[in-house]
């Protein structure tokens, strides 16, 4: 009988029971992709990490991320999730206050991870991809019925567009539609076998708030996820979307945006979102939070017990 220890973290809040729920398993190098799958789906939140060692002696480690459903390239809440675990458990030669920085391979590619440290509890800052963003490649009609939102809610800035990495953005005129919109989740699957669009990212700047830039809702049901409740690889792109689309003053270099999500899933938690510019170009972008551990225990992978016929 094999056992491996698991841990459970809520991400982008300091709360338990609010942010996004995800799964760490630090020593994962002995599982096969296989084996990881099958405890994404059994611990059944939207993403699930593995911590494995490097390929390359250049970094520190490596990261794998799993929906219930699929391997996903990047995962941000899962990200700050396995490095919260790892500054709790003092790995990689983590302690408390002392700021670290760690080169991470993914699928995506090679991303910065920085710890350092707020109240005596990690703050994780992560570095992501910088996107390019692409007009919506069909009628506005099918995406509206997909999200579940007439036409006229649009926002009247900016339209819809989609990221290479497969999000689409979808800007709303106000929050009231965020709220109250009714997503078709058979459409949006008939969406992304036409289009590759795998995340729908449902934003609105209408915050009536100083202290947040936008709320979000995130729905990827082709990945085994109805809705996210806090997205940190949609909310990051959020800041270069806004970016691409001339909606911020070009003269600042340095932007530092709060996006908020999860409240109408009962799982509010907010997302730091850093943005440099050079030359006119984003030249950093970065998230950044905190998390809770929840729930840690093992799971069971051997067992065999015979079924009674």
């Amino acid at each position: 009988m094999g056992s491996i220890r698991i841990k459970q973290v809520d991400a982008f809040t300091r709360k338990p029971f609010s942010g996004n729920p995800a799964a760490v398993v630090l020593d994962a190098d002995h599982l096969s992709g296989r084996d990881m799958q099958h405890i994404a789906n059994e611990m059944a939140v939207s993403e699930t990490a593995f911590v494995l060692k490097p390929e390359s002696e250049d970094n520190d480690l490596r990261l794998r991320w799993f929906t219930p459903s699929n391997e996903v390239d990047l995962c941000g809440h899962a990200t700050i999730a396995a490095f919260h675990v790892m500054a709790e458990e003092k790995r990689f030669g983590l302690t408390l206050n002392e700021p670290q920085s760690f080169l991470v391979e993914t699928r995506a590619g090679i991303i910065t991870v920085d710890v350092e440290w707020k109240d005596m509890q990690p703050y994780i800052k992560m570095s992501l991809p910088i996107p390019s963003f692409f007009p919506f490649p069909d009628d506005y009609s099918l995406l509206c019925a997909a999200i579940g939102v007439s036409e006229i809610e649009l926002s009247k800035k900016v339209k819809p567009q989609i990221t290479e990495s497969g999000y689409c953005f979808i800007p709303l005129a106000s929050y009231d539609s965020l709220k109250t919109l009714e997503p078709n989740f058979m459409l949006m699957h008939k969406i992304n076998e036409r289009h590759d669009i795998k995340g729908f990212a449902v934003v609105t700047t209408d915050t009536g708030d100083r202290d947040i830039d936008w709320h979000m809702r995130f729905f990827a049901p082709s990945l085994g996820v109805n809705e996210d409740p806090v997205t940190g690889t949609a909310n990051g792109p959020m800041a270069a979307y806004l970016w691409h689309n001339k909606m911020l003053d070009s003269s600042n270099k340095f932007f530092s945006f709060r996006g908020f999500q999860g409240y109408l899933l009962n799982r509010p938690g907010h997302v730091t979102v850093n943005m440099l510019i050079k030359d006119n170009k984003i030249d950093m972008l970065q998230i950044a939070g905190q998390a809770v551990t929840v729930l840690e225990g093992s799971i069971k992978t051997h067992l065999n017990i015979p079924e009674k016929m």
